[in-house]
């Protein structure tokens, strides 16, 4: 159970940009959690430091050559016929490219072969899907809110979202093109030639209600990370959760000290509304307005 919870660190800190699968992902990991922490602690007789370690065991570290890599999957595109490929409007086998590059290379933890299936896999869904026709201003129906993204943050741009309402859920393909327009609104902010382009979430949670949790919310969670996982690199610099209710907040105080720190410096946690967490992720050009409902 820990090294199932510490395989899926990676995944979660990309899904997580989503605000209709934070809440569901962390909620469905509380019971694995409770049970690796007693497991954890009936062991610490006979092995805490190997019990510690299989909890804890971070990703794998990328290689001491970063740019050796990167060359290397512009190659293996290269010979794949992708030498002229682009994606968000970059070149990926141009100099420009590199930094996309890297990101795919992190969400493959810098096996070259992986990023490349990865970035095939990538093309030929967009191209299928039609994904570069989504657009975030399309109407997609009822209690699906147009994230919010306002100016430059410290790490890039700063997204405002909410939780979708229970039309939402009705349809899993609807709401999934809904979370890419989205997703992909917040990507075409951030200046992906530059190093390890990333944005901040706020998401708001009042409205967290239990249908939220239903089996019609897993589905949309389960095809959403999904695709998540498969096509989306790692664009989150942090994730700032606002307006958590009581009973959220005592589950987050028994899973934060069993969480790889990974995950606890990408996602923080409040009671009310913070402006002064809003603040610092904006930095000092930021400018939002506290007395607007996120």
């Amino acid at each position: 159970i820990a090294r199932q919870i510490t395989r899926r660190e990676s995944a979660f800190l990309r899904f997580v940009s989503s605000p209709m699968i934070a809440v569901p992902a962390l909620v469905k990991l509380l019971p694995k959690v409770l049970l690796a922490g007693a497991l954890l602690r009936r062991s610490a007789s006979v092995a805490p430091a190997a019990a510690s370690a299989a909890l804890m065991r971070p990703a794998r570290a990328g290689p001491s050559d970063e740019g050796s890599a990167v060359q290397a999957l512009r190659e293996a595109l290269t010979a794949s016929g992708l030498g002229d490929a682009s994606l968000w409007g970059v070149p990926l086998t141009g100099e420009s490219g590199a930094p996309l590059l890297r990101q795919f290379l992190r969400a493959r933890r810098w096996c070259v072969d992986d990023a490349r299936r990865m970035l095939q896999g990538t093309l030929r869904w967009r191209r299928e899907n039609r994904v570069d026709e989504l657009s975030s201003m399309s109407n997609f129906g009822e209690g699906m809110p147009l994230d919010k993204i306002i100016g430059k943050a410290g790490a890039g741009p700063l997204v405002l979202a909410t939780l979708p309402g229970r039309a939402a859920l009705a349809d899993v393909n609807r709401f999934v093109r809904w979370r890419i327009a989205m997703q992909e609104a917040a990507i075409r902010t951030l200046c992906l030639t530059q190093s390890s382009p990333a944005f901040t979430l706020v998401m708001d949670v009042s409205g967290l209600r239990r249908f939220h949790l239903s089996k019609e919310a897993r589905l949309c969670t389960a095809e959403l990370s999904r695709v998540m996982q498969a096509y989306y690199p790692d664009f989150l610099a942090k994730t700032l959760v606002v307006n958590t209710p009581p009973a959220f907040a005592c589950a987050w105080s028994l899973l934060r000290p069993l969480l790889p720190p990974a995950l606890l410096v990408k996602l923080q946690l409040q009671k009310g509304p913070p402006p002064d967490a809003i603040a610092d992720a904006c930095g000092p050009s930021g400018a939002v307005d506290y007395g607007a409902r996120l």
